[in-house]
């Protein structure tokens, strides 16, 4: 080959003997999408300025390069083409050609650029997709994983001061975690639009991008490479070609497996390579064998070199057989490229996880199974009086127990008490254990309790108890239909929590009520016990009554805990500034995180389940949300809390409902307080920055 702008990445000199006789001026070429046909040489396998552009100043390029090293290769490749059969070859000189011409054809380009284009497509896909981007940086799981770790692991490092705050690095991971988690949405936002851009330049540009990194690494082809001193280890040999007449495949070489499977030389797999095969000439074929390589395992080469060719394969000839190889053309050329692309992005392409299928019962019969078996619960009216009424209610209660008992569980339910005065029933109840802490109803400037199902201890055996205020019950009594049907989605939805309750023993024995040992973990969730419940009985119950109503309802609930939350914490906080009584202050705060949390998952379940937007189109909740600085977190909240529903009754273990733990700390943190465990025990750090201003205003008004 001169130097020119017509550079061929097949030299011709490898190309001759492969020629049409008598002069070999001419070829027949086997393309993809052509009938064969005959070319000369000159305009085979080659291009215009395949490697470098002719330059002004008649400086050196790759394309003089190359055409420097060819000289020598050649002479040696025309000796082996004169040896006879049988002839051991100086692996030196096998390896120098071979490495020489293996890696500076097209085809090793293209298969580039497949596979890039291929990647690329991949990436589109991926990043195109919230939940598979949030794989990729570790945002995908509920609390910091170790990808996560490690992307922060750099940053957390290059800021200064940092182990002067005192906090533990775990407490850190798990604030940046989360509030990384609720940014993502409009990180995605701003980032894939950008991307996209990114990514149509890069298609445009892509050939070139290609060609510049082919020719830079061809720029080394003279070194003394590792894959040239893996050609010198193997031990070649000239060897009859097929009796057909070898083909010269785009590829140029074959690189046999241990198993007989051939592949392009360049997608040599050495760690199991037994041969790899050069055809020199119609009839000869240079082979190289591994200690490990046998004979016997060489495949049909001309058949495995028309499928490893991507564009074309060359032959001295046309007749059917040659035109029985054209059809296999790029079978297994391209197969090795899309497989490998799959299979390096199959993790990051992984479907995402189903949702629960709707159409599977919510409670397996199994477990429901267990209310037709004789079972007694205790109906008490307290303050209710002795008349016909309370006698109809009795039956109407009853009649609802009765009737729910055939789809859910209920044998965990100890009793009802309908109480005229609802907040001193609750408040007295004896729960039937040491320890117990008296159940709370809300504060009155969040709403007025009206049900509660609490956990208590009798016979040896953990049930559970309904209070309900005796207004609610004896709205199953009432003539209106919108209040009979308030009554008893109030009256399902408690007895919905007794069944979840029977659910999460029956899948997690032994588990229910017990005592957390991680002291963190117990104290967080005791605060988020009821949101778990108040989202699962939601969900169930969502289908009683007037679903437009009770959204709404919900919905005012959930607004006014998340503004008694902020407006109550924060002055508790600036009052802990004087007394500095944790305690004092935590007990301000904690009743109004966990009635925020339990709210706000009773609008989700009601919502999941009616299949209806939580935010009111007047924008109330949003501001609210937004007020509070939990307009982000809400989602996570609401995914969260879905997923574990999913799951209902296939949960691994309790740590499941122990994930949902770092919403409690969102809040707190939104609040100004860091909870965690050292040495020292369960603490609650309190950043005094947080109220700085506050301080100041009224030192300075003093």
């Amino acid at each position: 080959m001169s130097s020119g702008p017509n550079q061929h990445y097949l030299p011709r000199f490898l190309q001759k003997p492969f020629g049409i006789l008598p002069k070999r001026k001419e070829i027949w070429v086997f393309a993809r999408d052509a009938q064969p046909e005959s070319k000369r040489i000159k305009k085979v396998g080659s291009g215009d300025s395949f490697y470098s552009e002719p330059t002004s100043d008649g400086s050196r390029t790759l394309d003089d390069d190359i055409t420097d090293i060819e000289t020598p290769v050649s002479r040696m490749l025309g000796d082996i083409r004169s040896a006879p059969l049988d002839t051991q070859v100086s692996s030196t000189k096998a390896a120098e050609i071979v490495n020489h011409l293996v890696p500076r054809t097209a085809h090793v380009r293209v298969s580039m650029a497949r596979g890039l284009r291929m990647m690329a497509r991949g990436m589109e896909t991926m990043l195109s997709d919230a939940e598979r981007v949030q794989t990729l940086i570790g945002l995908n799981e509920d609390e910091p994983n170790e990808v996560f770790r490690r992307n922060l692991a750099d940053n957390l490092d290059e800021i200064e001061g940092i182990e002067n705050l005192g906090l533990p690095r775990s407490l850190i991971e798990r604030v940046a975690f989360f509030l990384a988690k609720e940014k993502f949405p409009t990180l995605v936002a701003d980032f894939l639009p950008m991307f996209r851009t990114v990514l149509n330049g890069w298609f445009d540009t892509s050939d070139t991008f290609v060609r510049d990194g082919h020719n830079k690494a061809l720029g080394k082809i003279s070194s003394s490479t590792p894959l040239l001193k893996l050609y010198e280890k193997l031990n070649w040999t000239v060897i009859a070609a097929p009796t057909e007449g070898a083909i010269l495949p785009d590829c140029v070489a074959l690189a046999v497996d241990r198993a007989g499977q051939a592949v392009p030389a360049m997608f040599a797999d050495w760690d199991e390579l037994a041969a790899i095969i050069l055809p020199v000439a119609p009839n000869k074929l240079l082979v190289g064998m591994s200690p490990h390589g046998e004979a016997t395992q060489l495949p049909d080469f001309n058949e495995e070199a028309a499928r490893s060719s991507h564009d074309f394969f060359l032959a001295p000839v046309n007749n059917e057989y040659f035109e029985s190889l054209h059809k296999k053309l790029g079978e297994r050329s391209m197969q090795l490229i899309d497989e490998g692309v799959s299979g390096a992005m199959e993790h990051y392409l992984a479907m995402v996880p189903k949702p629960r299928d709707q159409d599977v019962p919510l409670f397996p019969q199994d477990v429901v199974g267990q209310s037709d078996e004789p079972w007694q619960y205790e109906l008490s009216l307290l303050g209710c009086g002795d008349n016909d009424d309370v006698q109809e209610l009795t039956s109407a209660i009853q009649g609802v127990v009765r009737s729910l008992a055939q789809a859910i569980p209920l044998h965990r339910l100890d009793g009802i008490t309908v109480a005229s005065d609802y907040r001193a029933a609750v408040v007295s109840l004896d729960r039937g254990y040491e320890g117990a802490s008296a159940p709370e109803t809300a504060p009155e400037e969040i709403g007025q309790g009206i049900a509660k199902t609490i956990s208590i201890h009798r016979d040896g055996r953990w049930k559970e108890r309904i209070i309900i205020d005796a207004r609610v019950a004896f709205a199953l009594l009432a003539n209106e239909s919108d209040t009979v049907e308030w009554g008893l989605y109030i009256l399902v939805r408690q007895l919905a929590e007794v069944a979840i309750t029977e659910m999460i023993e029956r899948h997690l024995p032994g588990v229910w009520m017990q005592p957390i040992v991680d002291p963190l973990q117990g104290f967080l969730y005791t605060n988020l016990h009821p949101a778990i419940f108040g989202y699962l009985g939601s969900h169930f119950s969502a289908g009683f009554g007037n679903q437009p109503s009770h959204t709404e309802i919900k919905r005012e609930l959930f607004i006014s805990a998340l503004r008694e939350m902020k407006s109550a914490g924060l002055a508790a906080r600036l009052e802990y500034r004087y007394h500095g009584d944790v305690d004092r202050l935590l007990a301000i705060v904690m009743p109004r995180v966990s009635y925020a949390l339990q709210f706000g998952s009773d609008l989700l379940g009601h919502c999941a389940a009616s299949e209806v937007d939580p935010f009111d189109s007047g924008g109330e909740l949003a501001q609210a949300l937004d007020d509070a600085g939990l307009q982000h977190w809400f989602r996570i909240f609401r995914d969260h809390l879905e997923r574990l529903h999913i799951r209902l009754g296939h949960w691994d273990s309790f740590d499941e409902f122990l994930a949902l733990n770092i919403h409690v700390e969102r809040l707190m943190w939104q609040l100004g307080m860091l909870p965690w465990f050292g040495p020292e025990g369960l603490r609650v750090e309190i950043p005094l920055g947080t109220d700085m201003a506050a301080l100041l205003s009224v030192k300075g008004n003093s």
